[in-house]
C-alpha cells in the first residue's frame, strides 16, 4: 500500500473543520497544551513560506462517512491555524487575519458562528492573509480498517516525541486496561470527561487553561484539585503529572502495597513486553476496572469534600500540610493522605466524622514524612501512610451506611456531566428549579410537560448513549443571579452553567427533598412515556448534595438511560435539536426510527 503525503490548502483544511469533518480521538490524542507563543511562531512560519511538520489523518471507512478524519499527528498545529484564522488571538505586532478576505470566514462571521473582533484592531493585509489560506498543508491521509492499527502508529510517531512529557509518551499508543483506566480517573477528575470521539472545534473547551497565562481553552488549572490544592503545579498538570500520579496511586491499590515509585519501575507497567505488566494487568482483572474507578473517585471526593468544608481557599491543603512549601508541590504528601483515606474509606468503610480535626491533625504533617526525590522506597512510603492513618484514625467511625455506600463520588460525576452539557447538548437539559422565577414564585405548571417532551426528545437521540436532565442547574446567568436575588443563595458556576439546588424551592414549598422529588417522580409515573423508556426512569433519579463555599445545593440528576428502539409521549415524536426539543412526522419519525435499526 502505497500512501503518499499531498498538498492541502489551508483553506480546504478550514472547512473540514468547520464542516465538522475534524475528529479527535481521546483513547490515544492528548490534550490541546500548545501556548499563544507557540501558536504565533507556528502562523509566522506560515507567512514566512517555511515548511511545517507533515500531518497525519487516518480514514476509517467502516465507521466514518467519507471526507470524515481522526486527526493522528497535527492536532496542536491545525488548532493553531484555525484559531488564528478566527481571531482568537494576534499576531507579536497585535495584527490579526482579516477575516473579510477569506469568503468563507466571513460568511461565518456574518452568520454569528465566528465572534467579531472588538474595536478597532491591526489587520493583516489581502496578500498576507492570502499566504495563509493558500499554503499548502503536507498531509497524509492513512487508511486505517481498525482503531489498534491508529493507536499503533500513533504511538510508534510519538514514544519519542521531544515535546511530549514522560507520561505522555508512556500512554502513546497504549490502550491496555491499565493505561485506559488511569486516563478516564485522570480525565473525570480533572473534569474534562467526554465521549471518545471528539470534535476538533470542541477541543478547547476540555483543554486546560491558566488564569495568569490565558489560552482559550476552557478548564483552569487552578480550579482543578491538583493546582488548586497545591499537589501538582500547572505546568505539572499540563504535562500529565496527574495521570502519571494516578497511575502510581492505582498500581498501589491493585498489588495490595505501596508501589515503589520511579520513573523506570512506571515504565514497566505501560510496557506489554514485562512481567511487571501481566501482573498489573491481571490484579486489574481480579479488582474490576469499574471497582477501582469507583473507588478512587470516591476517595478523592471525599478528600476534596473534607478540605472544602474546612476552607475554600486556594492551596488550603499546601498551608496545612506543608506551611513552609510556598510554591513547591506536596506530591509525597498527597500521596500518603490518599491512601490513608483510601484505606479508613474503601478497606475499612468508615466514615469521616470531623472535617476541621482531620485537618487540625494534618497540620505540618509534612516534615514528619520521609522525602525523596527520586526513586521511592515501599517501606518508607508504608511508614508515611501508617502515620497518616495514626493521625487520622479518631476522627473515622463505623456508621451504616458508610459513606462509600452515600456515593460519595456522585458530585464529582455530576460536574463533569455539567460540563459536558456545553458540548454535547443534545444530551443534557438544564432546569433550574419548578417555580417560576416571578415575585409569586408559583409552580409552572406547564414544566412537567416541557421535561417530559424533552426526556423523550434525549431517548430518541440514539441507542449509544444516556441523557442527563438536571434540575436545580441555571443554564442562563440572567436565570442565575435572579434566583440569587428572590432566594438568597450564590450559584456555584461550572462553566457558565449555575449550581442553585433544590433545597431554596423545597423550603419555600414547606416541602422535604424528598416530597419535592416525588413531585417530579409522581409527574413520570402518571405520564403517557412509552416503555421501557418510563419504567426505566423511575429508577434513574438521584439527588446529589454539592458542598461549596459553605452552601449545600441539591441538585435531581435524572438519567435517561440509552434505549434500543424509538420512544414516544402519548403517540408524539420529540427529537433534539442541539439545546432544543422539537416534535416530529412523518419523514422525521422514519429517520429516528432508522437510528434504532440495528440496535
Amino acid at each position: 500500500m502505497s500512501i503518499t503525503p499531498r498538498g492541502m490548502p489551508i483553506s480546504e483544511a478550514y472547512r473540514l473543520y468547520r464542516s465538522e469533518k475534524l475528529l479527535v480521538n481521546r483513547r490515544y490524542q492528548r490534550k490541546l497544551v500548545w501556548t499563544q507563543a507557540e501558536k504565533v511562531k507556528l502562523v509566522d512560519s506560515i507567512l514566512k513560506g517555511y515548511p511545517i511538520p507533515l500531518i497525519l489523518l487516518a480514514s476509517r471507512s467502516q465507521i466514518h462517512e467519507s471526507g470524515i478524519y481522526e486527526i493522528m499527528d497535527g492536532m496542536q498545529r491545525f488548532n493553531a491555524i484555525f484559531t488564528f484564522i478566527e481571531n482568537v488571538f494576534p499576531l507579536d505586532d497585535g495584527c490579526y487575519f482579516d477575516i473579510q478576505h477569506f469568503s468563507y470566514a466571513k460568511e461565518l462571521l456574518e452568520a454569528g458562528t465566528i465572534e467579531k473582533l472588538d474595536g478597532d484592531q491591526s489587520l493583516l493585509s489581502l496578500a498576507e492573509c492570502a499566504k495563509i489560506t493558500d499554503y499548502q498543508l503536507a498531509v497524509t491521509i492513512y487508511p486505517a480498517t481498525t482503531e489498534e492499527e491508529i493507536t499503533d502508529v500513533f504511538g510508534r510517531i510519538n514514544s519519542n516525541g521531544k515535546q511530549l512529557s514522560f507520561q505522555e509518551r508512556r500512554q502513546a499508543g497504549v490502550v491496555e486496561s491499565f493505561a485506559d483506566t488511569v486516563r478516564k480517573i485522570a480525565s473525570e477528575l480533572r473534569g474534562d470527561s467526554s465521549q471518545e470521539l471528539m470534535l476538533l472545534i470542541n477541543m478547547p473547551e476540555i483543554s486546560i487553561d491558566s488564569k495568569q497565562r490565558h489560552h482559550g481553552y476552557g478548564l483552569n488549572a487552578e480550579d482543578i484539585l491538583w493546582c488548586k490544592q497545591g499537589i501538582l503545579t500547572i505546568k505539572q498538570l499540563r504535562d500529565s503529572e496527574d495521570e502519571q500520579m494516578i497511575a502510581d496511586l492505582c498500581a498501589s491499590i491493585l498489588f495490595g502495597e505501596p508501589f515503589a515509585y520511579s520513573g523506570e519501575r512506571l515504565d514497566k507497567l505501560y510496557d506489554v513486553n514485562t512481567s511487571e505488566f501481566k501482573k498489573l494487568e491481571n490484579a486489574l482483572a481480579r479488582y474490576t476496572v469499574d471497582r477501582l474507578i469507583h473507588d478512587v473517585k470516591a476517595t478523592f471526593s471525599v478528600l476534596r469534600e473534607i478540605i472544602e468544608s474546612y476552607s475554600d481557599q486556594s492551596n488550603t491543603l499546601r498551608r496545612v500540610v506543608h506551611p513552609k512549601a510556598r510554591g513547591n508541590p506536596i506530591k509525597t504528601a498527597f500521596y500518603a493522605i490518599f491512601m490513608a483515606f483510601y484505606d479508613l474509606i474503601v478497606l475499612q468503610e468508615r466514615t469521616p466524622i470531623d472535617a476541621s480535626g482531620i485537618m487540625d491533625a494534618l497540620s505540618n504533617v509534612h516534615v514528619s514524612l520521609k522525602q525523596t526525590s527520586k526513586a521511592v522506597n515501599a517501606k518508607d512510603r508504608k511508614n508515611n501512610i501508617n502515620k497518616i492513618k495514626g493521625l487520622l484514625d479518631e476522627f473515622f467511625v463505623k456508621k451504616e451506611p458508610s459513606i462509600l455506600k452515600h456515593g460519595p463520588s456522585l458530585a464529582l460525576d455530576l460536574e463533569n456531566s455539567i460540563r459536558r452539557s456545553l458540548i454535547e447538548t443534545s444530551r443534557y437539559e438544564c432546569k433550574q428549579g419548578l417555580l417560576r422565577l416571578s415575585n409569586e414564585r408559583n409552580l409552572d405548571q406547564e414544566l412537567s410537560q416541557r421535561i417530559l417532551q424533552t426526556i423523550c426528545g434525549m431517548a430518541n437521540v440514539g441507542p449509544d448513549g444516556a441523557g442527563y436532565l438536571f434540575v436545580g442547574v441555571a443554564d442562563k446567568k440572567r436565570d442565575a443571579e435572579r434566583v440569587k436575588q428572590l432566594d438568597q443563595v450564590e450559584p456555584y458556576e461550572i462553566n457558565d452553567r449555575y449550581i442553585v439546588g433544590i433545597d431554596r424551592e423545597a423550603k419555600l414549598l414547606d416541602i422535604s427533598i424528598e416530597e419535592y422529588t416525588d413531585i417530579l417522580l409522581n409527574s413520570i409515573r402518571n405520564s403517557k412515556l412509552s416503555e421501557p423508556l418510563k419504567t426505566q426512569l423511575l429508577a434513574k433519579f438521584d439527588t446529589v448534595k454539592i458542598t461549596k463555599a459553605h452552601q449545600v445545593f441539591s441538585v435531581i440528576r435524572i438519567t435517561i438511560p440509552a434505549q434500543t428502539k424509538m420512544s414516544d409521549l402519548n403517540g408524539a415524536v420529540f427529537c433534539r435539536n442541539g439545546p432544543s426539543t422539537e416534535k416530529v412526522e412523518g419523514t422525521g419519525v422514519i429517520s429516528i426510527h432508522e437510528l434504532f435499526k440495528h440496535s
